[in-house]
């Protein structure tokens, strides 16, 4: 039982590792993205575009409420 509870914990350890720098990676995101994406060119626009996509989180929603009005 000591042992189950043991291999449990250090799962949930590990998730929690794993996990915590995703949290943390906000900042740096767009370049980042766009360095791997790009791979050392200039002005990708297809690039720019899919990360400004997957990193940049908008204040208002599309109909142009805060997300905190709903």
């Amino acid at each position: 039982m000591a042992n189950a509870k043991a291999v449990v914990f250090v799962a949930l350890l590990l998730a929690a590792v794993l996990a915590a720098p995703t949290a943390v990676e906000g900042f740096g995101c767009f370049p980042d993205c766009y360095d791997r994406c790009a791979n050392g060119r200039v002005g990708d626009v297809p690039c720019a575009t899919m990360c400004a996509q997957a990193c940049i989180v908008p204040k208002r929603l599309p109909d142009g409420s805060l997300p905190s009005e709903h």
